[in-house]
């Protein structure tokens, strides 16, 4: 029974580990997200789905449906080195102020909505339940000290789950097995109905 409990468990380990959700920690997502202009500006933008993939990051194409977490910061142009009209950039997208609005094209539902607000800290975070697969309008708008507005618009699609969700069950798979194969070793009186009821299994 041990040898073909340990066969079965090097079979699910060695096919989990060939899924991208389980070889890139949790999801087959792309390894940033990526890069919306406004403007004289770049943001970065990334979506997560924790719950359903870990902290793998998706772009245009969010697989899983429910709980999405929205993350967008501003992408410094040379950091501390830069010069020029480079060093202004950074300069400046530090007294502007950034809005967010997530639409829902199907319907035209508005599932989040976060009017400009200053954009010092560098990050803007929000969290969206994308419960419905479809298009999702996501439009980001930057404000200057003088009100002028700029902004972008990107279409995520939402809902084509690309495996993501048969990964994650191999995956919960893997552990309850784990789990199983341990109690079956460390535990002499549930090893032995575990034998006794494989045992009257072959009889069949």
């Amino acid at each position: 029974m041990r040898t073909f409990a340990q066969l079965i468990f090097t079979i699910v380990l060695g096919f989990a580990a060939m899924s991208p959700a389980f070889a890139d920690g949790g999801g087959g997502g792309m390894a940033t997200g990526c890069r919306i202009p406004v403007g004289p500006f770049t943001l970065l933008f990334s979506a997560y789905q924790p719950q359903l993939t870990a902290d793998a990051k998706y772009c245009t194409e969010i697989p899983g449906l429910g709980r999405t977490n929205l993350v967008i910061d501003y992408e410094a142009q040379e950091g501390s080195t830069s010069i020029g009209s480079k060093r202004k950039l950074d300069q400046q997208i530090k007294e502007m102020k950034l809005g967010v609005k997530l639409i829902r094209e199907e319907d035209g539902k508005v599932l989040v909505e976060e009017p400009p607000k200053l954009f010092r800290s560098g990050i803007v975070e929000t969290v969206a339940n994308m419960d419905q697969p479809g298009v999702y309008e996501l439009e980001v708008v930057l404000v200057d000290p003088n009100g002028k507005e700029m902004e972008n618009h990107i279409e995520l699609k939402v809902g084509s789950d690309s495996g993501e969700q048969l990964r994650t069950m191999i995956i919960a798979f893997v552990v309850l097995f784990a789990v199983f194969y341990l109690a079956y070793l460390s535990h002499a009186g549930f090893r032995q109905k575990v034998d006794a009821l494989f045992g009257k299994a072959k009889d069949f």
